[in-house]
């Protein structure tokens, strides 16, 4: 057999490790399942619950996955917040508009107010 090749994994518990060593080594026929777990001090029915966890991690791990980030889940709270927000904008701008053609208007009668064209509305007596 050729050298032992071991790698240290960043970020990732010794013991954990080491139940992927042994894993390894069972899988590869290099060791008996009850070795190993004689050997990680726990008991075969432990050992296959590792396995089995290992094995479905390396299988997740080397599945292909489409391209790019994986898609949002809308959040449907920040969903209504942003519809909400998009109709007060909707009546900001409505309301601006009515405003400025307010006043506009206002503008337009007073310069022909003074222009002589209309004449000034009748203030009401008493006031």
């Amino acid at each position: 057999m050729g050298r032992k090749r071991k790698v240290a994994i960043k970020n990732i518990p010794e013991a954990s490790q080491q139940r992927m060593e042994m894993v390894y080594l069972v899988c590869t026929g290099q060791m008996t399942a009850r070795a190993a777990a004689r050997r990680l001090g726990v008991s075969p029915k432990t050992y296959y619950a590792w396995e089995r966890r290992v094995l479905a991690a390396s299988a997740q791990a080397v599945t292909k996955r489409p391209a790019g980030r994986p898609a949002i889940t809308p959040d449907p709270e920040k969903e209504l917040m942003r519809t909400e927000l998009a109709e007060l904008h909707r009546r900001l701008a409505e309301r601006d508009a009515e405003l400025k053609a307010g006043a506009l208007f206002s503008e337009f009668s007073n310069t022909l107010r003074e222009a002589g064209v209309i004449s000034s509305p009748d203030k009401k007596k008493g006031r």
